[in-house]
């Protein structure tokens, strides 16, 4: 079965980078070499992320994003962020979500492929996944093992949403409408976050807090 591929990315004239085939004769899933010839990715970053595809791993959606946080999945709030990390892609380079029917697997671009890395999210590993948006900009929340806050704003947001459907779809989990409605303390503590990133002003967090503080 060919891979089904939705990508925000489109052809860039300026970069010079040429599409190169990839043999069918390769160890790798041909409908997965297939899905990747058809990303902006040099020969070497196509060959680096095919590498970390299982022979019968299909790929089914690549979003793009600046960076990611991970934390632990710790009740504790004061432990998470004592846990917390970054991870952000190199300028003018991309942060990659590529959805898999086996997993998440997010790949941080730095200037020389050889220096990518990677991070790997088992669907066996994800017990909830929502997409959040928020002045134009959207993120990924995965909860499971781990916590992780994956930018994907640098696609677009219909093709993020399809994702996110297709992998809570995978992991079991029902639909965002059916799900308990979040904590508003957890809220908060995100768009703490977001605030922290550059996302959202001053103004805007304040406003939102209040909102957050009255359902308290």
């Amino acid at each position: 079965m060919r891979a089904r591929l939705l990508t925000s990315m489109a052809p860039d004239d300026e970069t010079g980078r040429q599409e190169t085939s990839v043999s069918r004769g390769d160890v790798f899933s041909e409908s997965a070499a297939e899905t990747l010839e058809r990303l902006e990715f040099d020969e070497r970053d196509r060959r680096l992320l095919l590498e970390q595809l299982d022979s019968d791993e299909h790929v089914q959606y690549v979003l793009r994003g600046r960076l990611m946080d991970s934390e632990s999945n710790d009740d504790d709030r004061k432990q998470r962020e004592e846990s917390r990390t970054r991870k952000v892609a190199s300028h003018g380079r991309d942060l990659l979500t590529v959805v898999t029917g086996q997993r998440l697997l997010v790949v941080v671009q730095r200037n020389s492929p050889a220096d990518h890395e990677y991070r790997s999210v088992p669907s066996t590993d994800v017990e909830r996944v929502t997409l959040e948006t928020a002045n134009g900009n959207q993120r990924l929340v995965v909860r499971g093992a781990s916590r992780y806050y994956i930018d994907v704003g640098r696609s677009p947001t219909d093709v993020a949403s399809a994702a996110c459907t297709q992998f809570r779809q995978q992991i079991g989990a029902q639909p965002a409408d059916d799900q308990p409605v979040d904590d508003p303390l957890e809220t908060l503590e995100r768009l703490a976050t977001l605030l922290e990133q550059g996302h959202l002003t001053e103004q805007e967090f304040e406003a939102k807090k209040r909102e957050l503080l009255d359902r308290i």
